[in-house]
């Protein structure tokens, strides 16, 4: 990234389901999600998830994707490309997402982040989310099972 680089929030186009799943598969080591990146890019309103992208110099670096029912988001997945990790964009993703979800008449955002991962709570803690209680052994992990910690925030 060079240090002119530009951040651009946009909502997500057919051609960069690509670039999105690809980040995906860097950030979270899961299967291909090609088919929900692509029904999400289509950015009906209601319960399909919107996708969000961030690019820098042009180039898609990390999404977000989140539903909206009714007046209560929820965020399903935030990835930043791991090249670009620790540079802001995953709160720049995150502020851009929750004045789209109030723009959409959403009055609350839900979300749900493994309890270890530290830099996930720290973004959420920091940009007002409240723990509203876990979810013990929710997750799968090397070693067993891991908490989710339940969080949200009044928009």
């Amino acid at each position: 990234m060079t240090p002119e680089a530009i951040h651009v929030v946009r909502q997500a186009r057919p051609p960069d389901v690509q670039h999105v799943t690809r980040i995906d598969a860097l950030a979270y080591g899961r299967g291909e999600r090609e088919a929900y990146f692509a029904a999400a890019c289509r950015g009906v309103e209601g319960p399909e998830p919107q996708l969000l992208v961030v690019l820098t110099d042009d180039q898609v670096c990390g999404y977000l994707a989140y539903s909206l029912v009714l007046d209560e988001a929820t965020v399903h997945d935030v990835a930043v490309h791991p090249q670009y990790q620790g540079m802001g964009l995953g709160r720049c993703l995150l502020q851009a997402a929750l004045q789209h979800m109030r723009d959409r008449g959403a009055s609350r955002c839900l979300l749900e982040v493994r309890s270890s991962n530290r830099g996930g709570v720290a973004l959420y803690r920091g940009s007002g989310f409240k723990l509203d209680g876990e979810r013990r052994n929710y997750y799968p992990a090397e070693n067993g099972r891991e908490d989710a910690l339940l969080m949200s925030l009044q928009l």
